[in-house]
């Protein structure tokens, strides 16, 4: 989600639907909770939708262009950052201002698995701008489109999130703390001191939902 800050910022969430302007301000907000959908719905919720809607752009783009650890690292040198902040029924947002000042910023208090999930949703977001809900050419995005371009950043973010290099990359490139989790944590920070376990049981299951 976005925050607004003077300037064209756009301020993006993952939870809601509204679109106001005022001055050079621009706030979306998008309260559909596909991050607390189960894997199982959210799944099938996208596999519906390709087939509903197979002309829809992101289809192809997911596909040749998917989320990389060069991918991160290009976000990484174009200045994003990634930040801790309450944020109250969110949590987890987008500030877009100058390139240099691109930040997500994460809710305070976070389980590991959410912490890193949200990262990775809004990661979804940046490397595939038609998912940003930013609008037609007139600025505008249907209730509907809004919550579809939400469930897909969820599913790309998790599906990506599972990924034991990705996670581990992401992790490392924005500085955060490594936490062991579940399985894919588990892979991707076994062998690093600095990691912290949040389970005392082994093995790990796969965390989606």
């Amino acid at each position: 989600m976005l925050m607004p800050q003077e300037g064209n910022e756009i301020f993006f969430s993952n939870k809601s639907c509204s679109f106001i302007t005022f001055k050079n301000y621009f706030l979306f907000t998008f309260f559909m909770e596909y991050d607390n959908a189960s894997w199982p719905e959210l799944d099938a919720f996208i596999s519906d939708l390709g087939i509903k809607k197979p002309y829809l752009r992101i289809w192809k783009t997911m596909e040749s262009t998917p989320i990389t650890t060069a991918s991160i690292d290009a976000l990484v040198n174009q200045g994003l950052v990634v930040v801790t902040h309450p944020l109250g029924l969110f949590s987890g947002k987008i500030l877009l201002g100058k390139l240099e000042d691109g930040k997500i910023v994460l809710k305070q208090g976070l389980s590991p698995y959410e912490r890193d999930k949200t990262l990775f949703h809004e990661l979804a977001h940046l490397h595939h701008p038609v998912l940003l809900c930013s609008g037609d050419s007139y600025g505008y995005f249907s209730e509907k489109e809004q919550a579809q371009r939400e469930a897909i950043a969820e599913w790309l973010g998790r599906t990506a999130r599972a990924n034991p290099e990705l996670l581990r990359h992401a992790i490392h490139r924005f500085e955060l703390k490594p936490q062991i989790y579940d399985l894919a944590s588990y892979s991707a920070f076994k062998d690093d001191s600095r990691a912290a376990s949040c389970s005392s049981g082994e093995p790990y299951s796969l965390f989606m939902d």
